[in-house]
């Protein structure tokens, strides 16, 4: 099971969008703490602390409010247009106990009897929506590939669950498929064209010949 990363966050007293630049000035992510039945929280954290986190690829956080701690799913990250900036983040409480739903990354382990002829392995979902309690939430999910051949195809059902998770993406979407390589067809280069050219320039210098010789003829019949 995951170890989810832990961030220290402060409550902030000032809001809006004033406040939220100046938060930013100080190096530190404007974010929200939503909860059902509870008004919003304002927080503020360490930029530099988020954004490794966000490197993980995880969904949920372990966050410390005034020496407290909570699960908290991220909802919404908000970024600059231009910079790619971190502006904002929306997170949303969770209980240990109780069960949520989110999407989890699906790898492919093994060696497929039909890459091994020569397919290509191709990877059709790259996520699945899973849902169980937060401390069970796996990194990632496995599906194994090594007994597919090829032409064949791998689905949601085939995908090996944790104990208490359950899935929530329809069963029969296809999530892994070994296809044969596509032949490379030698391009032919289409010479009816230029042989149309060719012939129409010939029949051109033709026509041309045979009015000349008509403009002879004519003359001849003038000069007699």
């Amino acid at each position: 099971m995951s170890k989810f990363e832990k961030l220290e966050v402060d409550i902030r007293k000032e809001q809006g969008t004033s406040a939220a630049r100046r938060t930013r000035l100080r190096d530190r992510v404007p974010a929200i703490l939503y909860h059902s039945g509870v008004e919003a929280t304002p927080l503020a954290m360490d930029k530099k602390s988020f954004n490794k986190a966000l490197k993980t690829g995880q969904m949920i956080f372990e966050i410390i409010v005034e020496k407290e701690s909570q699960f908290v799913l991220l909802k919404e990250v908000q970024y600059h247009p231009v910079t790619d900036e971190v502006m904002h983040v929306d997170f949303q409480k969770v209980r240990e106990d109780e069960k949520i739903s989110l999407e989890v990354a699906v790898r492919s382990i093994g060696e497929s009897q039909g890459v091994k002829l020569g397919g290509i392995l191709v990877q059709l979902l790259n996520a699945v929506t899973i849902k169980c309690k937060p401390s069970e939430i796996p990194e990632f999910l496995e599906i194994d590939v090594t007994d597919m051949e090829m032409n064949t195809n791998l689905f949601v059902k085939d995908i090996v669950l944790p104990e208490d998770v359950e899935m929530i993406t329809v069963e029969d979407i296809a999530v892994m498929s070994v296809q044969e390589p596509k032949e490379e067809k030698e391009e032919e280069v289409d010479t009816g064209i230029e042989e149309e050219d060719s012939d129409g320039e010939g029949n051109n210098e033709e026509s041309s010949d045979d009015s000349s010789s008509g403009s002879n003829n004519e003359s001849d019949g003038d000069n007699k």
